[in-house]
């Protein structure tokens, strides 16, 4: 059986004396798509930050394709975030001085691509999630559901190996619930990404190949969706 993609082994984080994750594990394979599912205040979106690099886990092990990421130092993590994963925040985290378009093409930028081909590329992906008309905007004229759009638009236009997702759809409405998610992860499975979605809605779990459940900052159980499962 081949190593996974993404691994976090024994993760433990706590903020001040209050645990957030306690003993989680966690595996991702290449092309595979996985829901990480629990109540509120179960370690989901923390589990989520351990693995992308943005939290520094306090023990365990977080391994990306064979690289132990825990130990990177924080250029390298932002680095490497930067080019080889799209991260979806609950809230956007878009750049409020920024217009809309200049926001999807940021990362591109960083990593030296030029305007014009960057600007090019960000305004694809806001005409793929139906908000092109937004471009020269900035996001405080946005409503939330316009700004989650956006805020997939540059998860996805680096081409990441792995996108990670939290809440992607909180804001959308049924209808935009099941038409976002189609496209991001039609477009997942055609480019070969891995996806980590949190979530705590089990209609968009059952979007995903497998689940991994949450209580207390543990890993309580993992189930397979899709005709395969059991």
């Amino acid at each position: 059986m081949s190593e996974p993609l993404l691994s976090g082994r024994n993760l433990r984080k706590a903020y001040d004396r209050t645990s957030a994750l306690d003993a989680a594990w966690f595996d991702l394979s290449a092309g595979e798509i996985v829901a990480v599912t629990g109540r509120s205040g179960s370690g989901k979106s923390t589990l989520m930050l351990c693995l992308a690099g943005v939290l520094r886990p306090d023990s365990g092990e977080v391994s990306f394709d064979g690289v132990r990421v825990d130990r990177l130092s924080e250029a390298e993590r932002s680095l490497l975030r930067r080019r080889e994963f799209g991260l979806v925040l609950q809230f956007g985290q878009l750049l409020p001085e920024l217009t809309v378009d200049d926001n999807v093409a940021l990362p591109l930028l960083l990593d030296g691509r030029p305007r014009r081909d960057a600007r090019s590329a960000a305004r694809m992906w806001l005409e793929r999630f139906g908000v092109a008309e937004l471009a020269l905007a900035r996001p405080g004229q946005l409503s939330g559901g316009e700004l989650q759009r956006v805020a997939l638009a540059r998860a996805l236009v680096t081409g990441p190996r792995i996108v990670f997702a939290d809440e992607p759809t909180g804001a959308l409405d049924s209808a935009g619930t099941q038409q976002v998610l189609e496209l991001v992860l039609d477009t997942a499975r055609h480019e070969g990404m891995s996806v980590v979605l949190v979530t705590h809605d089990n209609t968009v779990a059952a979007f995903a190949d497998r689940e991994v459940v949450l209580a207390d900052g543990c890993t309580t159980s993992v189930s397979a969706f899709g005709p395969g499962a059991s």
